[in-house]
């Protein structure tokens, strides 16, 4: 026979929070907003130039292993 205790039970779904009506918000600036884009733009850069030079180092070692039958 089945245990009550050791049954499997389907989990119940969540509840959603109802925000607070006294909750602090922070609203952002327009300058703080264009800063935020800018910094943005400059991680996806760096991202993008770290992610170039790991294929072109890959392709290089690639190639040279390629070229000198290993």
């Amino acid at each position: 026979m089945s245990d009550p205790e050791t049954t499997l039970q389907s989990p119940q779904p969540a509840t959603k929070a109802e925000p607070k009506p006294d909750a602090e918000t922070v609203v952002l600036t327009d300058e703080q907003k264009a800063a935020r884009k800018n910094r943005n733009r400059a991680i996806a850069l760096g991202l993008f130039a770290f992610v170039g030079l790991i294929f072109v180092t890959t392709m290089v070692r690639l190639a040279t292993n390629y070229n000198t039958g290993g």
